[in-house]
């Protein structure tokens, strides 16, 4: 049965599952879907098109599925959909997405957001996600599988953050930064090099980081004069590059379509 605080208050359209904890002082709307297992803490607002999947829990005066922050478009029928297993820490804010994109923003599974991070319209979050203290994602930013974003970092519109990058604390990133790419140093920021503690802690082989260090500085090699998409497509043409998985994720990164290009080292 539905544990419900009897100081919160729970729209009664609100669909929760059977064992659904909703602490005191929560607002849940009318349009709100949560699934099994999941836990509002306390002083949590749950409101617009928003669907949880299961076991995510809440922390006090986070808000999710409120309207986007955006000047110029405000869609009243634009959803947020969450899935399993996630954290939302203290003062976390995920908005629906806007009129402007889809209409849709969306966070997958087993991520983590630490305290007053904030998801904004319309962006589109993988899994295994960490977001440090203050992290903020602006509009339309897409960050991939088992990223890290460090605290008080902010990542600009329409910038994609590719699987398993690290970007370090108070880093300001306005261009995509590549799958496994390292950014350190604070504003403005270049590409810093390979995330290789990430690499290691998610066991991948050592022969296979070897491979993606040595793509990394054939791609990234500063004192080669050759334009980088001619150096990109010599990288694609290589076997030993092509039939790594590692490299060919950063190569059908780098191929697609964005508003933004690529960082690069300084």
């Amino acid at each position: 049965m539905v544990q419900i605080h009897p100081s919160a208050i729970v729209d009664p359209k609100a669909e929760l599952a059977d064992d659904v904890v909703v602490g005191p002082f929560c607002t849940v709307g009318p349009h709100v879907r949560i699934g099994a297992g999941s836990r509002l803490i306390s002083h949590v607002v749950v409101d617009g098109y928003t669907t949880m999947g299961e076991r995510n829990t809440v922390y006090p005066f986070a808000t999710l599925g409120l309207l986007a922050q955006h000047k110029r478009s405000n869609a009243p029928d634009a959803v947020l959909i969450i899935g399993d297993d996630n954290t939302f820490r203290e003062h976390v804010t995920a908005h629906v997405g806007s009129e402007v994109d889809n209409k849709i923003t969306r966070i997958g599974n087993r991520n983590l957001f630490l305290v007053a991070s904030h998801i904004a319209h319309d962006c589109v979050l993988g899994d295994d996600i960490v977001m440090s203290n203050n992290a903020t994602l602006a509009g339309h930013v897409h960050v991939g599988d088992r990223a890290t974003i460090g605290g008080l970092a902010a990542i600009l519109q329409f910038t994609r953050i590719g699987a398993g990058a690290m970007i370090g604390g108070m880093c300001g990133i306005v261009r995509d930064v590549i799958p496994y790419g390292l950014v350190m140093g604070g504003p403005r920021s270049g590409l810093a090099g390979l995330n290789l503690i990430g690499l290691q802690r998610q066991g991948v082989a050592k022969e296979d980081i070897i491979t993606l260090q040595q793509a990394y500085k054939t791609l990234f090699n500063k004192e080669d004069a050759t334009p980088f998409a001619e150096r990109l497509q010599a990288l694609a043409a290589r076997e030993a590059y092509r039939t790594n998985a590692l490299v060919r994720q950063v190569i059908d990164f780098v191929l697609h379509p964005s508003k933004n290009n690529i960082l690069q080292p300084d």
